[in-house]
């Protein structure tokens, strides 16, 4: 006798448990995972000119707010989308009535998946595609009855998105696109980041999504910040944590987990130039990130000293610290070794940095 296995779907409630423990962000579409397709730096321009578009057709008063992949949209039971962007209520960010997709020029089996999957969220009213080699702005509309027409914009047109009764070159939509470098700079990424309801890191042409961490994750932001906030009461140095910015003019900007810097600092400005000490606590989704790509990009900053990666699950700190000569040097501790910060003249103990954080508690931030 022969049984036939058939592999159960997986529902959306299963999926947004297992995508919280994954680094890379993932599709549920009929029940089976797919990842996101790899982005390369039109997506990005195009991603940018887009939502800029729609946002000064909207007027800055209008409600409406940008999301992008970071946040998953349930369609259906056994349908978790991550449109490129979508347009939804402030209130109702889960609730999107256009989305925004940029298919790879190679398109695919997967694009027609994808597409098919947002079409099932209730709520949408309006599907804008992009077609970067035509240069071909086309706009799906749901009908009364439910079902979908289409029209297209070629260049010299405007779009008209009735969701909110709008109108846009599709010129502004590939904005940039003829340049020998298309990547985006970083003062457009600043720009476009000023107006996101959610923040984003940049580098080098790449948009990167910041995603909500566990609880431990930003208890061991608070503990570290704490200690180095009552440290250096009357010096001129201030810490900030998770919501000031590190930018570096070779084409970075980053968002640490802690921050110190010595530099005067207007009370107005959303970032800063200057680091002394940079801490990131890992999480699944952004560790290998943090040990390679951005480690190198902040070794890169002049004023930087130490740059510290904390493990809070395994209790483990890797302090990277610049020394006399220019070149960085590791300093790894396990357990309850304290961590040395030399540019601070400060020596916080284990028990302060893990405070209120289980010991047995494995589940990644």
């Amino acid at each position: 006798m022969s049984y036939l296995h058939v592999e159960q779907p997986m529902t959306s409630d299963e999926f947004l448990q297992w995508q919280a423990l994954q680094e890379d962000l993932h599709e549920l579409i009929d029940g089976r995972l797919l990842p996101l397709p790899p982005r390369d730096a039109s997506f990005f321009r195009l991603l940018v000119n887009l939502t800029s578009a729609i946002r000064t057709a909207l007027g800055g008063e209008s409600g409406w707010e940008a999301f992008t992949s970071a946040d998953p949209v349930i369609a259906t039971g056994l349908d978790v989308v991550r449109p490129d962007a979508f347009f939804a209520r402030s209130d109702e960010r889960f609730a999107p009535a256009v989305a925004c997709a940029f298919p790879s020029a190679a398109g695919g089996l997967a694009d027609i998946r994808r597409l098919g999957a947002q079409r099932r969220i209730t709520t949408l009213k309006e599907l804008v595609s992009v077609d970067r080699d035509a240069r071909i702005v086309s706009v799906e509309r749901r009908s009364p009855s439910g079902g979908w027409t289409t029209s297209h914009h070629g260049m010299g047109s405007e779009v008209r998105l009735d969701f909110a009764g709008i109108t846009f070159p599709v010129a502004d939509v590939f904005a940039g696109f003829d340049r020998a470098d298309a990547r985006l700079t970083l003062e457009e990424f600043c720009a476009w980041e000023s107006s996101q309801p959610r923040r984003h890191e940049f580098f080098h042409g790449r948009i990167l999504a910041m995603t909500g961490a566990r609880l431990d994750h930003g208890t061991a932001c608070m503990n570290l910040a704490a200690r180095l906030h009552q440290h250096l009461r009357g010096s001129p140095c201030r810490v900030f944590s998770e919501n000031a910015a590190v930018l570096n003019p070779i084409g970075t900007y980053f968002y640490p987990d802690v921050v110190v810097t010595c530099e005067p600092i207007n009370g107005d400005q959303r970032w800063m130039l200057q680091p002394l000490l940079v801490i990131e606590v890992l999480s699944v989704s952004t560790q290998r990130f943090d040990r390679t790509e951005k480690a190198q990009a902040y070794f890169r900053i002049p004023s930087l000293r130490e740059y510290v990666l904390v493990d809070h699950v395994r209790r483990r700190i890797d302090l990277h610290r610049r020394g006399p000569d220019g070149h960085w040097s590791r300093h790894p501790s396990i357990g309850e070794a304290p961590l040395h910060l030399q540019s601070l003249d400060l020596t916080i103990p284990a028990e302060a940095i893990y405070e209120r954080i289980a010991a047995s508690n494995q589940a990644a931030a």
